[in-house]
């Protein structure tokens, strides 16, 4: 009994003692971490945010902050039941505002300066193809009037086709780089709850695993340059091209290309030298090899969210902006100021291959799609079908914005003054697929000195405050009018072909028998029919109802019939085969749901095809290229095509007059 009794008491003082330590060391820390605690796996975008959770945060020295999420899983407050005129606002931890209250956030600001419900979309760790899920995922459910999409250049335009599944995992509540998660973890009975919110364990983890080398480095998962740089890759256009003297002039200009990449490459092994005269540098920007469970993104002070050093990313920004041709001026500056005849020897190499290569351009190509803006297509796609306005913000690296923010970082500071043609890249994008576009960076520069946390990247509530202003003023800026890039609403540009590859079948019944494969991407159904063994090829389709004048026939790896099908909405296709056809009766009422179904097969009639199944790439439909219209037609429909414009007094001659918000154009059938 008496040995009984003493256990117990030293169990109750282990267990006194443990709370008291527990509440000492919950003290020193404020109550607060260094990182968020809040994070549950995702098996889409990585993670997600708890919903109805909360915690202290402090960034790196700055004020203790409390942190707070809704019922979604999104930045307090809660949303409430759909509201017409919201703002939805998406992006990563600049727009969730980590280091600053929720009312402090620039979201908070806009709803007191817009007089509209605003959404705070913003989830650390996330990068512009979480930022279209979120837009996509919540324009299904709200009634939202405009998309404020904040593009973060610390780490966006690495992160365009890099998932945040394959950059961030959870471990017990915090979101790690995925080079540092353990493979596994021990299980045991409240295993979260004391990893995550013990300051005690916390305190004991840091000790056990400080090593003096802060886990702030860059891993090959967040990006380089040469993401933003880099136009996704196509399929070889060589194999295209029937015509030999075309097929020589393509080779030429891509063997330049090739060339240029080559000098390129030998730009950065020149910068990462000359840049920072740090003589670790060079090396501490190569990829590192994985640290399977290393702590140290948990534990690490500065730096939220794990984030790699500020001059690391400051780096790669400068590696993706010199090779613009607006900064050849300050690279021959650079070149002369520092007696540097390798540099000069690299910069007369790029211009002469730059000259050959334009020389080869046939006159009025458009620039090439950059990664980001595939992205950013998209999303304006979505917003075009819910009617809503999209507004693309440009944020810039503290340190461009400032060189006084460099001292913060104990740092070698880099001249951050090319890296601004990334963001005129940006707004310039932007704006040419219709949306607005903003550049913050004289906003918050006039905010300065105190637009930034110390110590860490993020902005301060001076800086949100800053941004906010600037947003709203974007958005009442005058918009001039864009014949070309207007759409009605519930309307949208065609798909691009890697929305098509990346979507399911959808059921529209009969197709299986009819031999053909349907997509659905919003309004637009692809119905691609492709030989059989035991039946033809499909001969022609003839539109013979609806489609608003983009109803497209074409010949492009099978026979293809693209059609667009919006609520309120009803049309009819021909398939003909050698003998037989279908028809396929589609039907969209208002406020019902789609029904797309072929109809029994029928003796094929003989009348006169009007429409000729033709060779098409989707190139030729592409919503950034204005084709050339003959005198008296203009660019017209969602397929920017040539039509005659229609009026009351000037019916068309052939087809209908279809309704178009920046004139009606005649349309067939």
């Amino acid at each position: 009994m008496r040995a009984l009794k003493a256990m117990l008491n030293v169990m109750l003082g282990l267990t006194l003692g443990l709370v008291l330590a527990e509440a000492a060391f919950s003290f020193r820390d404020s109550g607060a971490f260094p990182h968020l605690n809040l994070y549950t796996a995702d098996s889409k975008l990585g993670v997600r945010l708890e919903p109805s959770a909360s915690m202290k945060l402090r960034v790196a020295n700055n004020p203790v902050t409390t942190v707070t999420t809704n019922d979604l899983g999104f930045r307090a407050p809660d949303w409430g039941p759909p509201q017409k005129g919201e703002v939805l606002v998406v992006g990563d931890s600049q727009v969730f505002g980590l280091g600053v209250e929720s009312r402090e956030t620039f979201t908070a600001r806009l709803s007191e300066l817009l007089k509209v419900p605003t959404l705070n979309g913003g989830v650390p760790t996330y990068g512009p193809r979480e930022y279209t899920a979120v837009v996509k995922e919540v324009l299904a459910q709200r009634k939202v009037s405009t998309v404020v999409y904040v593009l973060n250049l610390s780490n966006d335009l690495f992160e365009v086709d890099r998932p945040n599944l394959q950059r961030h995992t959870v471990w017990d509540g915090w979101a790690v780089r995925t080079e540092t998660a353990p493979a596994s973890v021990t299980d045991f009975p409240f295993r979260r709850a004391l990893m995550s919110r013990s300051h005690l364990v916390f305190a004991a983890r840091k000790w056990l695993h400080s090593t003096g080398q802060p886990a702030t480095e860059g891993f090959a998962t967040e990006g380089s340059w040469k993401d933003v740089v880099d136009a996704a890759g196509d399929a070889d256009p060589l194999l295209a091209l029937e015509d030999l003297a075309a097929r020589k002039v393509l080779q030429e200009r891509l063997i330049l290309s090739a060339q240029l990449d080559v000098v390129a490459r030998k730009l950065e092994s020149h910068f990462s030298e000359k840049v920072d005269e740090d003589p670790a540098f060079a090396e501490a920007v190569r990829p590192l090899a994985p640290k399977g469970g290393d702590p140290r993104d948990i534990l690490e002070v500065r730096f939220a969210e794990g984030a790699r050093r500020v001059d690391l990313t400051a780096y790669h920004l400068f590696m993706a902006s010199v090779g613009e041709a607006k900064n050849e001026a300050f690279l021959e500056k650079l070149a002369k100021s520092k007696q540097d005849p390798a540099l000069q020897v690299l910069i007369d190499e790029r211009r002469a291959l730059r000259s050959k290569l334009d020389a080869l351009k046939p006159e009025g190509e458009p620039a090439h799609v950059v990664p980001i803006e595939k992205v950013l297509l998209e999303t304006k796609a979505l917003c075009d079908a819910a009617g809503a306005r999209l507004l693309v913000v440009a944020l810039p690296l503290d340190v461009m914005v400032s060189p006084e923010e460099w001292a913060k970082y104990g740092v070698p500071p880099i001249d951050m003054a090319p890296t601004t043609v990334l963001v005129e890249d940006l707004v310039t994008r932007a704006e040419r697929m219709g949306a607005v576009g903003l550049d913050p960076t004289s906003a918050l520069a006039a905010a300065e000195p105190g637009a930034f946390l110390d110590g860490d990247l993020h902005m301060t509530a001076k800086g949100h405050a800053a941004l906010a202003r600037a947003i709203v003023e974007a958005l009442n800026r005058p918009v001039k009018p864009k014949n070309t890039l207007l759409l009605p609403r519930g309307r949208s540009w065609l798909p691009t072909d890697d929305e098509w590859r990346r979507e399911k079948e959808c059921t529209v019944k009969g197709s299986t028998a009819a031999g053909c494969e349907t997509k659905l991407v919003r309004e637009w159904l692809r119905v691609r029919c492709l030989p059989q063994d035991d039946r033809d090829d499909v001969e022609g389709i003839e539109v013979l109802a609806g489609g608003h004048g983009d109803a497209r026939a074409f010949r492009n790896d099978g026979s293809v019939l693209i059609i667009p099908l919006v609520e309120g909405d009803s049309a009819k296709a021909r398939f003909k085969w050698s003998k037989t056809q279908r028809d396929l009766n589609l039907e969209f009422p208002k406020g019902g749901t789609r029904t797309m179904a072929f109809a029994e097969p029928a003796p094929r009639d003989r009348k006169r095809l009007d429409v000729r199944l033709q060779n098409l790439d989707t190139a030729e439909v592409d919503p950034l290229i204005n084709p050339e219209c003959p005198e008296g037609e203009f660019v017209s429909g969602a397929l920017r095509r040539c039509a005659p414009l229609c009026t009351a007094t000037r019916p068309c001659a052939k087809g209908h007059c279809e309704p178009w918000p920046t004139g009606d154009f005649c349309a067939e059938p």
